[in-house]
């Protein structure tokens, strides 16, 4: 008996012993689970943080790439000024070469001075310069509600020895909201419908002229802006000259209309000799293609000869010695085709045609070997070739033809290079 409850009680201490055993595994088990599950939630928020951290580093990304892609022209960006103005250097190193077939005695076009008759005297000559090259700053105020800025541009291209290397201001003016003040392109004029041209003296029929001035330009609305301005003339001229310009931009297009007033004076200034000169301009610019961009500018002007360029005087004097405003057209169409990223080709012509009633004493100009242009024609073929974004190298061939009222004819006729690094 004594035997008997022994066993049993052997018996329920190895059973009770082993229901404690697995109690306590299964315990430890689901402590051990709790800590899995709670080492996942925390490397989940970890995740959660990085992923967050991430995004506000590619916000961060995006908005300074925006920024340097809207920032004008910047060559050397993040520079600063002594008054704590942001700096942008912009500019190219440019080399030109060619050789002129006929024409003028110069390197670049002159259509409007190409020699009269056989025998020019500047057939079969080599010209090289690297006088175009350019540096410019532009300039931003740290200004809290205002839009304060500036521009500083200049080149080589001025009227030094042999017209070769001396300093030339191109641009500088001060701009405060809508309002600049200072010297830059003429408001009658409009580069975005020029045909490209490698020739640094620009397209026959349109102006490049930089002049100082007092300019007003707004928005009327998201595609519609307008400019007005006051602006030096000709030497001559007492008072500035008044110009309006308004631009509008299609989907794939824009245009542009414009006006010139002002009195025109001869040099001696007399009030006798003051008359009333005028202009209007439309000018467009289109692409049909992604590759194809289609360029033409036309201008009727009296009573200037410094805005457009390859002009004469204002005056000239009719065979009752009268002095009469000279009054011409001005045209210039083009084409340009992106055959690759890489190469590009234009060929585009331009063309100045002065009103006859314009014209002066034939017989008193022959004597003196002259004349007074009667039309002007120019046209080019280039190609333009980019290996690498900075580098430029372009071939063109020009040829124009100047007739005078006394039936003359003189000719230009050259082939071009360049090549240009831009920063």
């Amino acid at each position: 008996m004594s035997q008997l409850l022994t066993t049993k009680f052997v018996a329920k201490s190895l059973a009770a012993t082993v229901s404690v055993l697995m109690l306590s595994t299964v315990a430890n088990a689901a402590t051990a689970e709790q800590k899995q599950i709670q080492q996942l939630r925390q490397e989940v928020e970890t995740l959660k943080t990085l992923i967050q951290q991430q995004q506000q580093v590619q916000l961060q990304q995006a908005s300074q790439i925006a920024q340097v892609k809207a920032a004008p022209q910047s060559g050397l960006a993040g520079l600063k000024s002594k008054a704590g103005s942001n700096v942008n250097i912009y500019g190219f190193v440019r080399a030109d070469a060619q050789y002129q077939i006929e024409g003028t005695d110069d390197i670049f076009s002159a259509v409007n001075k190409a020699e009269l008759g056989n025998g020019n005297n500047s057939e079969d000559k080599f010209y090289a310069t690297a006088k175009t090259t350019r540096l410019g700053l532009d300039f931003k105020a740290p200004v809290d509600g205002a839009d304060v800025g500036g521009k500083i541009e200049v080149d080589f291209s001025g009227s030094g020895s042999n017209n070769d290397g001396s300093l030339r201001l191109r641009h500088a003016y001060l701009t405060y909201n809508n309002w600049l003040v200072g010297q830059t392109t003429s408001n009658f004029l409009s580069g975005a419908s020029v045909p490209e041209m490698i020739d640094f003296s620009s397209p026959l029929g349109i102006g490049t002229k930089r002049t100082p001035m007092v300019r007003y330009a707004d928005k009327i609305n998201a595609n519609t802006s307008y400019s007005v301005a006051l602006e030096k003339g000709a030497d001559a001229n007492r008072l500035p000259s008044a110009t309006a310009k308004v631009v509008h931009n299609f989907d794939k297009a824009s245009v542009s209309g414009r006006a010139l007033i002002q009195e025109a004076r001869q040099a001696d200034h007399t009030d006798a000799d003051k008359e009333f000169g005028w202009g209007v301009a439309l000018g467009a610019n289109f692409k049909p293609t992604d590759a194809l961009t289609l360029n033409a500018d036309y201008s009727h002007v009296k009573g200037d000869s410094y805005l457009i360029g390859y002009t004469d005087n204002a005056y000239r004097t009719n065979n009752k010695g009268e002095n009469k405003l000279v009054e011409f057209d001005a045209l210039t169409v083009g084409a340009t085709y992106q055959f690759t990223p890489k190469l590009r080709s234009t060929l585009a012509y331009g063309t100045i045609i002065y009103d006859k009633d314009s014209g002066g004493n034939v017989t008193k100009f022959i004597e003196k070997g002259e004349g007074f242009n009667e039309k002007l024609q120019q046209a080019w073929f280039n190609v333009m070739y980019s290996p690498v974004k900075p580098i430029t190298f372009g071939a063109e061939y020009v040829y124009g033809k100047r007739d005078v009222v006394s039936g003359q004819k003189g000719y230009e006729n050259h082939v071009g290079f360049m090549a240009k690094y831009d920063f």
